[in-house]
């Protein structure tokens, strides 16, 4: 339909609100309440517009024309309008700039001044608020209140990661709308009213993982993020755009940098991936980076010591020592966020040294590359039935986002071109969801599982069971034929409802099935889970374990012989070993292997378990300082940029490739991450150092098995302790005062009658060996938890899957009454 903003005329599709109309037509209107991707409520009344509209005769159906003009006559509403919550309709003119509109804005940010501190050259927010840019842009430039200004709480703590300073607030609703809305918790709201109105919960924190948005989406300075505050001034940061390397989702970032140093983490715009929002894991888990104990300079074991050296010198001592050796006995290991510039190096120096042992860890037993094309994210957010087995929210949190979109049943506005919709009017506060579209199926309780329509909890021995159960009914009944066999309801799911999970999921048009590690890490479930998908028709999206796991696979960073994989790298054939921030010496057992190695050559942000063991280590850097390109869940190829962090002479495996090259006297692909790149264009047919922020989605391949998941037998997953997904990267949590003040230290949980059995109290510190591997955990409880059942988070040593718990060499280190005490 046709409108006229400022005597711009625009042709707009019918539904889109007033407020977008005025920017698509190049002007500008301020607002502090509305938000990208939330309801719009016009509660600030800054975004003021004097509105008019064509009339048509009620008699004749015929526009009212202008006597003067003979055009149909303009009927302006009384008062100014709020165009966050206006309706665009035809022939409608917008008038922003106008004389009278321009008074009423005025006073709408005079009104919003009346109580706010002018505190800005204090503020963290300066140089970054909204209310101080409008204030400027459509303000008087003087007070006309000389009164003492309401008096708040300040410096209130919400959480351990979020504080706020009640003065400040303009109670623009943002946060409150955003739990409601975005992760669906309703922790925060409006208490008392009027002057005394101020933002508060009663719960203990902020129960939500997905707590930091809050800070990015706050207008003025009255939400801030705890790890951030005081540290600079917006304009002494330096903005770099990238990726996450925490989890495979890609969401898009902002790494502020001041003097070397990580200062905060925000959100990036990313609207096909994690629009404008990103889990506390992500955004608070950067304090690791400046640790005191950062490996800085290579080290080369000197009469049984490790002492700093040069590149040069490290790189010699390694080409030395491994002069003549068999290249099939010397193995490269890298983790699996590991970008694909470093898996191009890794395969030019297996290559080099003809070896066959390499490997990613943790790599699951089953492809993570789906049969054809994977749902994308958008998929997932459109989908009308959804089959979730496992945890996103830990996962990749967002994942969890994009399943809470697809309840509200909104399609995604399409990009104006200024972006996002400023106030998209299909969305509503409190808006109901369909929950009815969502079951789960996990070991234990979810998150997720309190918005589901079905939420299932089977035996965690059950889960390959089940999915095969589905799998054959699902296949029998393809052609309308009728289940036959009987179904065991052990299995933690009816019959009639595995019937209406097949049902629905046949019968939708957009159906989505996602699975995690707990299907990737058998392949028997994860074939089952294929055929499932492959009888209902649905899109498959499978979550790898780290962030790149899917990229790493896809080009082939894998066993090139049938016997190999990162298990066999410890087995007494290996004599030496090539280890990129991986630490599987936190296992005893294969600590002693690692002692009786010719040469062990760690690459290391960190002192770990590993390194005191290495004849010669190397210092990596960060995700925060990797120029490269990573593959998400949904097959799309996205940048990863180094923001300027001070690391001495840290550098990425191309690096290392390219110092080793060097020493051997030869110039090895992938010593670089142009050189890499040459050899991706050639693999993948695209150009990665061209890729837009948002990324490009590569062509889709059929998952392929590697010959070491070929050969392996899986026996029947059994145990006491179950890994379990974390969204918080517990290798890094002691360095991460924060993130561990408010998630608290790594948990071992099980269910209070379990507790009691064991003579345990939840706060208690126990060491429990797991799976042969020592872990010391905090013990808490959760009803979530079946009983006998104990979960523990994941390591890159130790993946999502049933362990065996040595219950009776557990130790208690510290008692909860004694801390107490």
């Amino acid at each position: 339909m046709k409108i006229k903003v400022n005597e711009v005329e625009l042709d707009v599709t019918p539904g889109t609100s007033v407020i977008d109309a005025v920017f698509a037509a190049g002007h500008d209107v301020p607002y502090f309440c509305s938000q990208e991707y939330m309801s719009p409520i016009g509660a600030c009344r800054m975004c003021l517009a004097k509105i008019g509209a064509p009339r048509k005769d009620r008699a004749t159906n015929d526009w009212i024309l202008d006597e003067e003009t003979g055009e149909p006559k303009i009927f302006w509403f009384p008062n100014p309008m709020a165009t966050c919550t206006t309706q665009v309709m035809e022939g409608m003119v917008v008038d922003t700039i106008s004389k009278d509109v321009k008074k009423a804005q005025n006073a709408m940010v005079e009104f919003t001044l009346v109580n706010h501190p002018l505190d800005c050259p204090t503020c963290d927010k300066g140089g970054a608020c909204e209310l101080q840019d409008r204030a400027y842009e459509y303000g008087s430039g003087e007070s006309r209140f000389v009164f003492d200004k309401r008096h708040q709480e300040k410096h209130h703590a919400l959480s351990e990661l979020i504080t706020l300073d009640r003065e400040r607030c303009i109670h623009c609703k943002r946060c409150v709308r955003y739990f409601e809305e975005v992760p669906g918790d309703e922790v925060l709201d409006f208490i008392e009213r009027g002057g005394h109105t101020y933002i508060g919960t009663l719960e203990d924190g902020l129960p939500s993982p997905f707590t930091g948005n809050i800070t990015d989406i706050c207008p003025v300075g009255a939400l801030l993020d705890t790890t951030s505050r005081f540290r600079g001034r917006n304009w002494e940061y330096h903005h770099t755009d990238t990726t996450s390397l925490d989890d495979p989702s890609g969401a898009a970032l902002r790494i502020d940098t001041r003097t070397g140093r990580i200062e905060r983490i925000k959100a990036g715009l990313n609207d096909d991936v994690n629009k404008t929002w990103i889990d506390d894991g992500t955004r608070f888990g950067h304090e690791y980076a400046d640790a005191e104990d950062r490996i800085t300079r290579p080290m080369v074991r000197r009469d049984g010591t490790l002492v700093e050296t040069t590149w040069a010198d490290a790189a010699r001592e390694i080409a030395e020592r491994i002069a003549g050796m068999d290249g099939t006995r010397i193995g490269i290991a890298l983790r699996g966020d590991a970008t694909l510039e470093e898996g191009v190096a890794a395969k030019a120096l297996a290559d080099h040294l003809g070896s066959g042992r390499l490997d990613t860890a943790p790599r699951p037993a089953a492809s993570v590359l789906p049969d054809g094309a994977a749902a994308t994210l958008r998929d997932v957010a459109t989908s009308d039935a959804l089959f979730v087995v496992g945890d996103p929210t830990e996962e990749a949190g967002i994942v969890d986002l994009r399943i809470k979109d697809a309840l509200k049943g909104v399609e995604p506005a399409p990009l104006f071109p200024h972006g996002p919709a400023i106030a998209d009017l299909r969305l509503k506060e409190r808006m109901p969801r369909k929950r009815e579209i969502l079951t789960i199926c996990a070991p234990y309780r979810t998150d997720l599982m309190k918005h589901a329509g079905q939420a299932h909890v089977p035996p965690a021995t059950s889960m390959v069971d089940l999915l095969h159960a589905l799998a054959e009914r699902a296949s029998a009944t393809v052609d309308g034929g009728t289940p036959s066999g009987a179904w065991d309801d052990a299995l933690g799911m009816t019959a009639a409802e595995a019937d209406a999970l097949i049902t629905r999921m046949r019968s939708s048009t957009r159906g989505v099935m996602i699975w995690s590690a707990f299907v990737s890490n058998d392949p028997r479930a994860d074939e089952a889970a294929r055929t499932f998908a492959k009888s209902v028709g649905a899109k498959t999206l499978i979550l790898g374990p780290m962030a790149n796991t899917a990229g790493l696979e896809r080009i082939s960073v894998l066993p090139s012989h049938d016997r190999y994989d990162y298990a066999s790298m410890f087995t007494p054939e290996t004599k030496a070993l090539f280890l990129a921030s991986l630490d599987p010496a936190v296992d005893p057992k294969v600590a002693d292997r690692l002692r009786e190695l010719d040469l062990l050559v760690v690459h290391a942000a960190f002192p770990t378990a590993t390194s005191a063991l290495a004849d010669v280590v190397l210092p990596a850097v960060t995700g925060y300082e990797k120029d490269g390109t990573t593959l998400n869940v949904e097959g799309r190829l996205l940048p990863v940029r180094a923001a300027p962090v001070e690391a001495g002479t840290a550098t990425d495996f191309t690096g290392v490739v390219k110092q080793l090259g060097e020493a051997f006297g030869t110039r090895l692909e992938g010593r670089s991450v142009k050189s890499a790149r040459r050899v991706l264009r050639k693999l993948l047919d695209v150009d990665a150092a061209e890729l837009p922020t948002t990324g490009q989605p590569l062509p889709p391949v059929r998952g392929k098995a590697s010959g070491a998941r070929a050969v392996r037998e899986y026996a029947r997953a059994t145990g006491d302790a179950l890994i379990v997904p974390s969204m918080v990267r517990v290798e890094h949590l002691d360095r991460n005062p924060h993130l561990r003040a408010e998630r608290g230290d790594a948990a071992l949980r099980a269910h209070p009658a379990t507790l009691h059995a064991h003579g345990l109290t939840s706060g208690d510190v126990v060491t429990l060996p797991i799976g042969g591997i020592p872990r010391q955990l905090r013990v808490t409880a959760s009803e979530g938890v079946p009983e006998g059942l104990w979960l523990a988070p994941t390591l890159p040593e130790q993946p999502v899957g049933l362990y065996d718990a040595n219950l009776a060499a557990m130790v208690r280190e510290r008692s909860a009454t004694a801390e107490v005490a």
